[in-house]
Order: C-alpha cells, then sequence, then structure tokens
C-alpha cells in the first residue's frame, strides 16, 4: 500500500494543482524534504525507550490509523500545500514504522530464518502490488480515477490499523492476565514464608504445598 500512495500521489498532485497551469509546483521538493524527514524518523525509532513486545502492535495501530486519516486528508482537499505535508507526514510515519515492525519480526526468528522470511516477505509484498495495480490502476482491470484509487489505500490502511488494534489488545491483555497471575503466586510464597516461623517444618510444607 505505501509504495502505490508513492507511485500515484504525483497524479494526485497533478489532479490537485495541474503542473501545466501554474508555476508553483514544488513536487521534487516536497518529495525529498519527505525522504529526509523519513530518514530522521527511522533513526530516532531505534531511541525511543519503550517495552516493545508489549507496546509495538498498538503503537503500530496508531501510526497506521494516521496513515489512513493522512490519505483521507489528501485525497479529499483542494489546497495543494494540505497535500503536501500531508504526504510528508504519511511518509515519515512509514519510516517510523519499519524498523519496528522488522523487531517484531525479527524477535521471533532466528538468525537463519530472517533472511529467508524477509526475502519472502518482499517477494509477496511485489506479487500483491502487482495484483493490486492490475485491478484497480490498469485500463485491463476497472482503471479508477486516482481519487477513487486513494479510497481503496484508505481502506486498505484502516483494515491493517484493525487488525494490529485487535492483535495489540490480545497482547495488552494476555499481559496483565500474566502480571497478575505472577502478583498471585508472589503472594503465596509470602504468606508460606511468613507462616513457617509460627508453625512446625512440617506442617508449614504442608500448608505451601496445598496452596
Amino acid at each position: 500500500g505505501y509504495y502505490l500512495v508513492v507511485y500515484y500521489v504525483q497524479i494526485l498532485w497533478d489532479n490537485i494543482h495541474p503542473s501545466r497551469e501554474s508555476r508553483g509546483v514544488y513536487n521534487g521538493g516536497v518529495d525529498a524534504a519527505a525522504t529526509l524527514l523519513g530518514a530522521i524518523a527511522s533513526f530516532s525509532a531505534g531511541h525511543v525507550k519503550l517495552q516493545w513486545s508489549l507496546w509495538a502492535e498498538l503503537v503500530i495501530f496508531l501510526i497506521t490509523a494516521l496513515q489512513a486519516g493522512l490519505l483521507f486528508l489528501m485525497n479529499t482537499t483542494t489546497n495543494i500545500w494540505v497535500c503536501y505535508v500531508g504526504f510528508v507526514l504519511f511518509r515519515s510515519s512509514h519510516q517510523l514504522l519499519v524498523p519496528i515492525a522488522i523487531f517484531q519480526i525479527a524477535t521471533s526468528l532466528t538468525k537463519e530464518l530472517c533472511a529467508l522470511v524477509f526475502g519472502i516477505n518482499t517477494f509477496l509484498a511485489t506479487i500483491l502490488k502487482t495484483i493490486i495495480t492490475l485491478i484497480i490502476a490498469d485500463k485491463r482491470g476497472l482503471g479508477l480515477h486516482v481519487n477513487s484509487q486513494f479510497y481503496f489505500y484508505i481502506g486498505y490502511f484502516t483494515l491493517l490499523a484493525a487488525t494490529y488494534l485487535g492483535r495489540g489488545l490480545y497482547v495488552f491483555i494476555r499481559h496483565q492476565q500474566e502480571q497478575k497471575a505472577r502478583g498471585t503466586q508472589k503472594e503465596e510464597e509470602a504468606t508460606c514464608s511468613a507462616t513457617e516461623g509460627d508453625r512446625t517444618d512440617g506442617q508449614a510444607y504442608t500448608d505451601c504445598s496445598k496452596a
């Protein structure tokens, strides 16, 4: 979805502010600014102190939901500068998202599997991008107008956001349950330790074993 947005945003810009009718076109400068800010965002992600194993999915949800909102803004505005700012924020947020997503995948893999998984992921992403292009953009498919295409991308990112929200809530609830279970276990152990001073060793052992 991200690469399709990058590919077709130039057409969207030209639809909002035709380059043939005005000299105030800064598409190249905006693209360069988005790339620079994206690199800064990607670098800064490594310095964020957060328990990623717990919060990563919810962070990805927030960023993906933001991207869906930015795409909607870009697709509905008639002001080229609003569209420019929306694209810069969209691309920067994606570059912030990439290291987080890679970290989440890499933590569950061995070193030997990383190259294979990321290679397959890139291959499948290319296939998906080709299929979407053929269906919604190519004249042999639906051949949708650029605004209609962006509504599809908005739906795509909204679906991703909902998926990550569900996954993030599941991870958070499971973490809370595990913390509660650990706390209960510690309380039981503390209770057993406290009673050892008032009872015989055998009696304390029996009570703690039952607990």
